[in-house]
């Protein structure tokens, strides 16, 4: 809708004014010469132009929203045709580097429509895929340009003579022959490139390779290093432990550490022959031999673990098995395979060794029913160093060596291994080995007996680990700090035991769970713990143990083996006090043990003073202090609550506190007591009346507030207890003093009610008696000036036009009266109001009954509110004809209708640029008869503003008014929203004037 400034008016524009419309950069696409398609990252067609359809025969409805290459196959009869192969190929490059790709000539036959006879027809193509990229760099579209040569080759081809080629066609050719020599120069140089490319790619796998013998050489080199001193710990140690007079103390020192040297040695041992294997130097030596019995031999050394871990252990094999193996690497991979099985397979548990042969092949099954191995994790579990626990918390121990050689040996041999799913729920390895050595292989002469290490070494992993010593407790002392020592390995645990008994009492556990369960238990002032452990990782025992509220601030130190630079710094900024890499030396220990232990003593005795000074300050305090129990039983008082409430303090301990309170006010605070502690509240307060030992009520002051416990639960109240007995006397006193005065505003009020009415009725009643005196003296006078206008002087036409404008004045003087009184009497309605529209309405009324007065305004849309619309309508009225009124001098006057989006309410506003007014004056704006301008400049009676505000009151809101003289004014006012009204959305700007 235009507004009355705009209705009618012709404008024009310059030409600098003048605007273009945008390109429509479709229609320019699909209408370029050159034949052009457009293509999505997936390879769907998105866009193409009249000559691509033309030069391919197609439809572009039959091409839009599809893949490249459904739309174009290659020719079923050319099996020779590679079309679909390169064009994909130059995509994808493209997709991968974001740069164009240049194709040469290519062979892709074009289908015919069945409308000309079907089939394939013989096309030649000079391609160029282009990408589009945005701002960010990131692909968006692929051009696809591809110019038809089929003609060119063609004539090549067939060598026809010079003068067939029209002018055209030989502009053609030169052209295309440059396109295609500049084309062939960049396949050139991109070859070049890729040759460059593929030199480095050499380069990197020499040096991998190259990097990977040095890790190899690395691994024998170290190992062989190892060896040497391993050999002269193992000889010397075995030497002293071959003496029958070794001191006993001596004795299990000297076992421990042969007992950790042949694991280091059994580690080592592991690394070279992974070495030699990686490096291809494992030698093969071939025996013929029965490999059902070096079977059996092999399988009986797990017989004493098997009954002594309960394990059904069934080995199934042929009489005899001739077959052609190297029996010490056949008697490794059967020792892992077996010792895995051992190792996983629970107390209690069952395995099977299967032996059996068929085309040629030896096959070896090792089923257990332990947890098994996932599905994902059955080809990587040969791999070296990969374990399927890999976590701290990790059940097995070992260096993820053992199966990483079976593979290598089994591969040796000619053969293989996998893994199968076992019908018990366990894991399955089955072993396929040649019976005989690949030709031409000289076989040796049977060996005398296997190697007895590799058995021992195999079954001392898998013995359980021995009994933790039984400690001397430490020191028998109990005033000293108890150190709790958490510990998988039986050797180290016992180590740190020893370590700290000298100095303090220890107790000892053999993993996380073990250890969490004995802290709760006994309290530790200290712990030290590994962190791999099985069940509970010594990480995830720590945050267990910080959810104890007795353990909290029990200080821990970890050991750890594991070079994890990220889990030291996240335990130590979270949980645990200080971290020791393994080695350690045992005066490092003792030296940190001893420090947290004395911080934790200083940091007791500065608790216990701390304890002190706040019982002192709780039996000296001025008001009464209280620990109440949840169910309300006194548990600590102060001397000053016994004095208010007169019973000695052992007598107030054996009662609770509903027992002393009054009946009226104990449902209070019971519910306020309940609300605590469900959380609704943190404390609360209240007037409450005690009943005193000697039977009088004393009114006090309660606050209280609730301790919880560190889970949460809660664990006592604390109650501040003052004496308000005077207070409450006085305040007695002014009650009976504010009842009468009361008394006396009541019978005020009523007798101003009672004015009130009166005056309303007189107001009511005078209006109406008012009205037919003034519709005859107006009536009568508009008679005179019909009937004898021409007759009457010039003197008197002017007295009657003053009657008549004095009449009209006094009119809606009155209906103003009315109005004013009808907004304080009628009873309210409630309906939902389209403020937008009314305010439309009211204003293209206006427009219509001052046609000389041509204002422009702006409506909001979606303007809603809840209220009697017959009311609302009067204060839009009113509103809206003030600016309408106080705009008549104003050049380009403008009327806006808006709201102004507040936190939990809306502000309707209605403003002009008019007149305006001084905020001085503001005061004055809703009192009934006052006005800020003259009646000569614009005529009015001063009662519209006061009815205004007084409707905006009975709905329940406010109205405000702002204004500057000169300038314009605003009026603002809220009012109830409607039901299903959402909250205040974000400010929006006004819509287009009127």
């Amino acid at each position: 809708m235009s507004s009355p400034t705009e209705a009618g008016s012709a404008t024009s524009r310059t030409p600098r004014e003048h605007s273009f419309a945008p390109p429509d950069f479709q229609a320019l696409f699909e209408c370029i010469p050159t034949p052009c398609l457009a293509l999505d990252p997936e390879l769907r067609v998105i866009a193409v132009s009249s000559a691509y359809t033309e030069a391919t025969l197609t439809r572009r409805e039959d091409m839009l929203g599809r893949d490249m290459f459904d739309i174009f196959p290659d020719n079923p009869d050319d099996p020779a045709a590679d079309g679909v192969h390169n064009l994909r190929a130059s995509l994808e490059r493209v997709l991968q580097t974001g740069q164009p790709d240049l194709m040469p000539v290519q062979k892709y036959d074009i289908r015919r429509p069945p409308e000309q006879g079907g089939g394939f027809e013989v096309r030649y193509w000079t391609p160029i895929n282009t990408p589009v990229l945005d701002a960010e760099g990131r692909l968006r579209y692929i051009i696809h340009k591809a110019e038809d040569v089929t003609e060119f080759v063609m004539l090549r081809e067939q060598k026809l003579e010079q003068s067939r080629i029209t002018d055209s066609l030989r502009q053609q050719a030169e052209k295309m022959e440059a396109d295609i020599y500049a084309r062939s120069k960049t396949i050139a140089e991109n070859n070049l490139r890729l040759h460059q490319a593929n030199a480095e790619l050499a380069r990197l796998y020499e040096k991998t390779r190259e990097l990977d013998e040095l890790k190899t050489q690395f691994f024998a080199n170290i190992s062989h290093e190892l060896r040497t001193p391993l050999t002269l710990i193992l000889g010397p140690v075995g030497k002293h432990l071959a003496d029958p007079d070794l001191a006993p103390a001596l004795r299990r020192d000297l076992e421990v550490v042969e007992r950790n040297a042949r694991m280091l040695y059994r580690h080592v041992s592991d690394l070279l022959d992974v070495a030699k294997l990686e490096a291809g130097r494992m030698v093969m030596h071939y025996t013929e031999g029965d490999l059902a019995h070096l079977t059996r031999v092999i399988a009986s050394h797990f017989d004493s673990l098997a009954e002594g871990r309960c394990i059904r252990y069934v080995v199934t094999t042929p009489p005899t098995l001739t077959a052609q193996v190297d029996a010490e690497k056949y008697q490794r991979i059967l020792l892992n395979l077996l010792s895995n099985a051992f190792k996983f397979a629970g107390d209690g548990g069952a395995i099977q060794l299967r032996l059996t042969a068929a085309g040629g092949q030896a096959r070896i099954e090792v089923e257990d029913n332990g947890p098994g191995i996932p599905e994902a994790m059955r080809e990587q579990v040969f791999e070296p160093f990969r374990q399927v626990e890999g976590g701290s918390s990790r059940h097995h121990g070992g260096t993820g060596l053992g199966l990483a050689i079976v593979r290598e040996l089994a591969q040796l041999h000619g053969g293989s291994v996998r893994i199968d799913a076992a019908p018990s729920g366990g894991a399955l390895f089955i072993l396929e080995l040649p019976l005989l050595a690949p030709p031409g292989t000289q076989l040796q002469a049977q060996g005398e007996a296997l190697p007895g290490d590799l058995s021992r070494q195999a079954l001392e992993e898998l013995q359980p680990p021995p009994a933790l010593p039984e400690h001397r407790q430490g020191r028998a002392d109990a005033a000293l700090p108890l150190v709790l020592v958490v510990e998988d390995n039986p050797d180290m645990n016992a180590f740190i035991c020893e370590a700290l008994g000298r100095h303090y009492r220890v107790a000892s556990a053999r993993d996380g769970q073990e250890g969490l369960e004995m802290a709760c238990r006994q309290t530790p002032d200290l712990i030290v713990s590994d962190v791999m452990m099985p069940r509970l990782s010594g990480d995830r025992m720590v945050q267990a143990l910080r959810q104890e509220p007795a353990l909290a601030g029990v200080p821990v130190v970890i050991l750890t083996a594991k070079a994890d630079e990220d889990l030291r710094i996240r335990l130590l900024q979270d949980s645990v006090q200080d971290f020791l890499n393994k080695p350690f030396s045992v005066e490092e220990l003792l030296a940190r043990v001893g420090s947290l232990l004395a911080e934790r003593l200083q940091a007791a005795d500065l608790l216990r003073q701390s304890e002190k000074r706040f019982r002192a300050t709780f039996s000296q305090a001025a008001v009464g202090m209280a620990h109440v129990a949840p169910d309300g039983r006194w548990l600590l008082v102060n001397q000053r609550l016994c004095d208010i409430i007169g019973y000695p303090r052992e007598e107030l301990l054996g009662r609770t506190f509903q027992e002393i309170t009054h009946p009226d006010d104990l449902y209070s605070d019971l519910e306020q007591m309940h609300r605590l502690l469900a959380g609704e509240i943190d404390s609360y307060a209240m007037e409450k009346r005690y009943r005193h030992r000697d039977g009088h009520l004393v009114w006090i002051n309660l606050t209280v507030s609730l301790v919880r416990a560190a889970d949460g639960s809660p664990e006592y109240f604390i109650a501040a207890v003052e004496d308000i007995q005077r207070r409450k006397e006085a305040e007695g006193e002014i009650h009976r003093l504010n009842a009468d005065l009361e008394r006396r505003v009541e019978e005020r009020t009523a007798e101003l009610r009672a004015a009130n009415r009166e005056l309303d009725s007189f107001a009511h009643a005078v209006s109406h008696d008012l009205r037919a005196p003034l519709r005859a003296i107006t009536g009568f006078s508009r008679a005179i000036i019909e009937d004898h206008g021409t007759a009457l002087p010039a003197e008197a036409r002017e007295f009657l036009d003053h009657i008549i404008a004095s009449g009209q004045q006094m009119g809606a003087l009155i209906e103003g009266l009315l109005t004013l009184s009808r907004s304080s009497r009628e009873e309210l309605r409630r309906d939902d109001i389209d403020l937008s529209a009314l305010a439309r309405r009211i204003l293209e009324e206006l427009a219509r009954s001052e046609p000389g007065h041509r204002v422009a305004w702006q409506v909001e849309d979606g303007l809603v509110a809840r209220g009697d619309i017959r009311m609302i309508e009067v204060v839009l009225r009113n509103l809206l004809g003030n600016a309408w009124k106080y705009t008549a001098r104003t050049a380009a006057p403008l009327i806006r209708v808006h709201a102004r989006r507040q936190e939990k309410q809306i502000q309707f506003c209605i403003a002009d640029n008019g007149a305006g007014f001084d905020m001085a004056q503001v005061g004055k704006l809703f009192q009934p008869f006052q006005r800020l301008h003259r009646q000569d400049e614009f005529p009015g009676i001063g009662i519209g503003l006061a009815t205004v505000q007084r409707v905006v009151h009975r709905h329940g809101g406010s109205i405000e008014a702002r204004g500057e003289a000169g300038h314009g004014a605003s009026f603002c006012f809220t009012l109830p929203l409607p039901e299903n009204e959402p909250a205040p959305p974000a400010p929006s700007p006004p819509a287009a004037p009127g």
